[in-house]
């Protein structure tokens, strides 16, 4: 049952990594090929050293140099042969792990935003590089390593039973032993690689939170409290790497006993013959050099065992990314100038329980070209309304869906979004130049149409003076920019694409009055051809809105612009 169990999860993971590897096939046999090939010239080695000695006891000098020189030849050959075998995996290893990446990161870009959510950024960053970087190891290099020790062994093992069948027959029998009990301990590595990976995910995660976050660190005077922490988190990892070690420690033991009884029992019956002249000086070399790779192979093979452990452990962890649901795609949405927004009995909750909604109920419609106001205290559900109308989120009740100017309904889904340009709350520029920021919005933007976006986020003036103008480069999260210009800059990339829904979340919050004006005058002559979605406070921003759509306890209310109350 424990065989049959084993084998259907080989088939499985042959299935699942079928995708990735196919393209590397042929340079992984030619990897297969060379490695097998350096096993054949550890055995010839050991027979063409048998007959140099030979040579060389028998005084046929002649002959000894001869076989001499085949002797460094094949040891030159085999030099080489493992260069190029090395320099191919290298080059496979960053291929195919990269191939693997591509493939996960697109299927965490096209999976649903709310379970994705769950995660630590650290941990999917872990899961894409150790993990992935513990299959890539045992595909480019333990499996055909196990093909190239079979070969070994098989060509080792006639050769023995050429010179001396009771010998090939001893360590034969002593080889399997130590894969046998290597065997006993898989279980327990398996859960030991997966601990190590989940610690080595929370050390990362806090590393990286850390680093986002030294403002406040040094703000709050926290920075013993961090290296606390973080210490603490070093001390669980290093205790599961122990246990781990100490796991596999146990199993190399076993295998080095294995190997070194083999061996001695070799030394021990090559003695004996030699004794009784059965044998020459050169077989009881040969004899040694055999048995020895004879038992590599076996030995070599249990050690494998560990790192196949851990590929299969990483193989969950990554396919348990994979049964996360993907978000809905209808393929390409047509071409439309005017949007309208509708939600119809719409109501959402966070958990499955249903206990409480975010929002309850709602039936709103947003005609196209309408600028309306989002407002409501922190917390009561507006970022979560705008994550529907994203497809971020879908409603636990109800519909959302677009309209266009004949009434036709459109599906809230991922494809939709090609309708949206959307201002997020706070800084979401990337590191890079200010041009590359701005094409976000569209890719093949000229600079005059990148000009004229910034000029209509009151951007083209601070950007003048930078040193090299929209080529200039900033840092993560806007570093070099303040608050308010990486605010302007997100806003002229809304601009550029140009769509017919408009949603922006505190978009001027960090503008000063003046400025604030101009840009929303600047949003309101977009708006006349686009439906305009803005969350704010802002009481410059509230007056220019037709409507007023206010949140609170999970219900919405609509009130005239020309009503206008502190929403704060």
């Amino acid at each position: 049952m424990i065989i049959k169990d084993e084998f259907i999860k080989g088939i499985h993971f042959i299935r699942w990594i079928k995708p990735d590897i196919m393209p590397f096939i042929p340079m992984l046999i030619c990897i297969l090929l060379i490695s097998c090939t350096g096993g054949l010239f550890g055995v010839a080695i050991a027979i063409l050293s048998k007959h140099m000695i030979d040579y060389a006891v028998a005084g046929e000098l002649a002959r000894a140099g001869f076989v001499g020189i085949a002797f460094a030849g094949a040891i030159i050959l085999n030099l080489l042969l493992s260069i190029g075998n090395s320099l191919l995996s290298i080059r496979v290893s960053e291929a195919f792990s990269n191939a693997m990446r591509q493939r996960f990161f697109k299927r965490l870009l096209e999976t649903e935003w709310l379970p994705l959510s769950s995660y630590h950024s650290g941990d999917l960053i872990t899961r894409l590089t150790s993990d992935v970087g513990n299959i890539t190891n045992s595909i480019v290099g333990v499996i055909p390593g196990i093909f190239a020790l079979g070969v070994q062994m098989v060509a080792s093992l006639m050769t023995l039973l050429y010179y001396d069948p009771r010998l090939a027959v001893i360590a034969f029998i002593l080889g399997p032993s130590t894969v046998l009990l290597s065997r006993v301990f898989g279980r327990k590595l398996k859960t030991l690689n997966i601990k190590v990976q989940e610690s080595e995910s929370l050390y990362r995660s806090n590393i990286q939170e850390a680093i986002q976050n030294f403002i406040i660190i040094k703000a709050f005077r926290l920075e013993k409290h961090h290296s606390d922490v973080l210490q603490g988190l070093h001390q669980n990892r290093m205790e599961w790497i122990l246990k781990k070690n100490r796991v596999t420690l146990s199993a190399n033991m076993i295998i080095s006993a294995g190997f070194w009884t083999g061996y001695l029992v070799a030394f021990g019956w090559g003695i004996f013959r030699l004794s009784q002249k059965a044998i020459s000086f050169g077989t009881l070399t040969a004899f040694l050099t055999l048995v020895q790779q004879v038992q590599t192979p076996f030995v070599g093979l249990a050690r494998t065992f560990p790192q196949i452990i851990a590929m299969l452990a990483s193989t969950e962890r990554l396919r348990e990314l994979e049964k996360m649901a993907l978000e809905k795609r209808e393929g390409q949405v047509p071409k439309l100038k005017d949007v309208g927004i509708s939600f119809q009995q719409m109501s959402f909750f966070y958990t499955e329980e249903k206990e409480t909604p975010v929002l309850d109920k709602i039936t709103l419609e947003i005609a196209p070209g309408e600028l309306v106001a989002l407002v409501g205290p922190s917390g009561v559900g507006k970022t979560t309304l705008i994550r529907l109308v994203l497809a971020l989120l879908r409603p636990s009740e109800g519909e959302v869906y677009f309209t266009d100017n004949t009434g036709k309904r459109y599906e809230v889904t991922a494809a939709t979004r090609e309708w949206i340009t959307y201002v997020p709350q706070g800084n979401t520029l990337f590191s890079g130049t200010i041009a590359a920021n701005l094409r976000s919005g569209k890719l093949g933007a000229t600079p005059d149409e990148m000009e004229k976006a910034l000029l209509a986020a009151c951007a083209w003036d601070f950007i003048q003076e930078l040193p090299n103008g929209m080529n200039t480069v900033i840092g993560e999260d806007g570093h070099g920019l303040s608050e308010g210009q990486a605010q302007r800059i997100a806003i002229a990339r809304a601009f550029l694409k140009k769509a017919p829904v408009m949603i922006l979340d505190e978009a001027t919050s960090a503008l000063d009055m003046e400025t604030e004006l101009e840009v929303l005058k600047a949003i309101k002559d977009f708006s006349s051809r686009c439906t305009c979605l803005l969350i704010t406070h802002r009481q410059t921003a509230l007056k220019m809105c037709s409507r007023i759509l206010k949140i609170d306890n999970g219900k919405l209310s609509v009130e005239p612009s020309r009503t206008i109350h502190n929403y704060q």
